[in-house]
C-alpha cells in the first residue's frame, strides 16, 4: 500500500468518526428541543447547557467533515466526481449547514424561554436530521 492510499484511509477514518459525532446531533438535538418546550426554567437551563456542548461537538465535526471530505476527494479520487449522487450528497450537506445555522439563530431566544423559538428549533433539528439521511443515502449511492 503506497503512502497516498494509507493517507486516504486515515482521512476517510477521521471523516467517518466526524460523521458519527456530528450525525448524532441530528438525532439528539430535536429530542432535547422537544423536551425544552415543556421543561421548567431550571431543567431548560440544564438542557440548554447540554445542547450547547453538543452543538460545539457538531461544529467541530462539520469542520472536520468538510476538510477531510475535500482531502479524500483529492487524495483518493483526484477531484473526479464519481456520479450525480455526489451532488445530491453535497446538496444535503448544504441543507444541513443552512438548518444548523437557522437553529443557531434561535439560541438566544430559546435560552430566554421563547416557546415559538423552541418549536422552530425543534423543526430545524428535524430538518437537519432529514438532510442527514439524504447525505447518508446519497453517499452510499455515490461511492458504492
Amino acid at each position: 500500500m503506497d503512502i497516498a492510499a494509507i493517507l486516504a484511509v486515515l482521512l476517510f477514518f477521521v471523516h467517518i468518526v466526524a460523521f458519527v459525532a456530528g450525525g448524532s446531533n441530528s438525532v439528539v438535538m430535536p429530542i432535547i428541543a422537544g423536551k425544552m418546550v415543556q421543561a421548567s426554567p431550571e431543567v431548560r437551563g440544564e438542557l440548554l447547557d447540554f445542547a450547547k456542548r453538543l452543538a460545539r461537538v457538531g461544529k467541530y465535526s462539520m469542520i472536520a467533515l468538510i476538510v477531510t471530505g475535500v482531502l479524500v476527494l483529492w487524495v483518493k479520487w483526484n477531484f473526479v466526481i464519481p456520479n450525480a449522487w455526489f451532488w445530491v450528497k453535497m446538496a444535503g450537506v448544504v441543507a444541513m449547514l443552512v438548518f444548523i445555522g437557522l437553529n443557531e439563530s434561535m439560541a438566544k431566544r430559546v435560552a430566554a424561554g421563547d416557546a415559538e423559538a423552541l418549536q422552530r428549533s425543534e423543526l430545524f433539528g428535524r430538518l437537519t436530521g432529514a438532510a442527514f439521511l439524504v447525505v447518508i443515502l446519497s453517499a452510499v449511492l455515490a461511492f458504492n
